[in-house]
């Protein structure tokens, strides 16, 4: 087949957009034409046998971008012939199949929800106008039923999805996000060397993109109670959460002494730093996959992960991790944090539990559905 992937920008550095460059190398390697309408390309993801279209518009302004870019990337496919269409979004105003984390508007009522309109965050977000952007560009693509199918990260995203929008019933499908294996996998070397900067003591390791919505305070305020439990342990925070916040959590907490913040870690560092801990903490408010939790469990470490995170549902509890029911409390957190550290586990049991989504796998999956919905 002749294919077409459009997204935003294509790189490895965000869920979403790393998703975009599996989907397109795994399609390539299947020996399918493979073409990349984008806005931004990082170089490093510029690979041999995939042909990359630059889509024009603004690129600096979230909102502008949002607004500009489904127009843009519709115009750049005038004109063009190919079998099948994927687009990451609501990016094109044509028959394509959808692949969405989620419903942007279950995102809004939980956040609407979480923070209201009478705290500077709730405030915040009901002014930016990205939001609002990208709800329309939903209404306009998905309240039409415009898509031939929509590709959504977990069963439960997947629900929102029909929920919010009746006119695609029938043609929203769950596939989950994958794991490269090759890339993930048990780090001796890599764990030696982060435990002897860290020490040898109970670990927890954690990524955090967003301050609240990863619940870094729910999660340092339990980290106090798994001290209590486990006073030598360490929670190391990672992720693109500035370390002045952590700090001024983990001073909050009383924790400052057990806490390390190292920032953005990158991808050839997260391999020893998933195989350096006993046990991921993923606490998340809200997030339709959540990558860090199969990549940890890729390294045979075991996970504690909120149940509202999509990958929950690759976690066998008290096996390979433990489930928060409620990650916004922290008594709750806490008690899975524990369990999750003390399990012990066979890694290569754990890994092989996520082997099913190797990215070969989902990517095999991913082709049966455009092939038939070209037919």
């Amino acid at each position: 087949m002749d294919l077409a992937i459009v997204i935003a920008a294509y790189n490895r550095r965000g869920g979403l957009e790393r998703v975009a460059v599996e989907y397109a190398r795994g399609l390539r390697d299947r020996e399918h034409t493979v073409t990349v309408y984008a806005q931004s390309v990082a170089r490093e993801s510029l690979d041999e046998g995939i042909t990359f279209v630059r889509v024009g518009g603004f690129r600096r302004w979230m909102a502008l971008r949002a607004a500009t870019f489904p127009i843009k990337a519709t115009h750049a496919l005038d004109g063009s012939h190919h079998d099948a269409i994927l687009s990451f979004g609501s990016a094109v105003r044509r028959p394509a199949v959808v692949r969405m984390p989620g419903a942007h508007r279950s995102w809004w009522e939980f956040a609407n929800e979480a923070w209201p309109a009478t705290t500077v965050d709730g405030l915040r977000r009901r002014l930016n106008p990205f939001h609002r952007i990208t709800l329309a560009w939903d209404k306009r693509v998905l309240g039409r039923g415009m898509p031939k199918a929509v590709l959504a990260a977990g069963a439960w995203a997947a629900e929102d999805i029909e929920r919010f929008y009746p006119a695609v019933r029938g043609r929203v499908r769950a596939l989950a996000d994958g794991v490269n294996m090759e890339e993930f996998s048990f780090d001796e070397a890599g764990r030696a060397r982060l435990r002897a900067r860290w020490g040898d003591r109970p670990i927890l390791f954690t990524l955090a993109t967003e301050l609240r919505r990863k619940g870094l305070g729910t999660m340092l305020e339990a980290f106090r109670r798994v001290l209590d439990e486990m006073p030598g342990a360490l929670l190391v925070v990672g992720g693109k959460v500035p370390a002045e916040d952590v700090r001024a959590l983990a001073t909050q907490h009383r924790v400052l002494g057990s806490v390390r913040s190292v920032g953005f870690v990158p991808d050839d560092e997260l391999r020893a730093a998933y195989s350096a801990a006993d046990a991921l903490l993923f606490p998340t408010l809200f997030d339709p996959w959540g990558l860090p939790v199969i990549e940890a469990l890729a390294c045979g470490t075991p996970v504690a992960v909120s149940a509202r995170a999509g990958a929950a549902g690759s976690v066998r509890d008290g096996e390979t991790g433990t489930v928060i029911a409620e990650p916004r409390d922290a008594v709750q957190v806490a008690a899975a944090a524990a369990r999750a550290l003390r399990l012990g586990p066979d890694r290569d049991a754990v890994r092989a539990s996520i082997e099913h989504l190797a990215w070969p796998t989902i990517v095999a999956e991913l082709e049966r559905i455009l092939i038939e919905t070209t037919g």
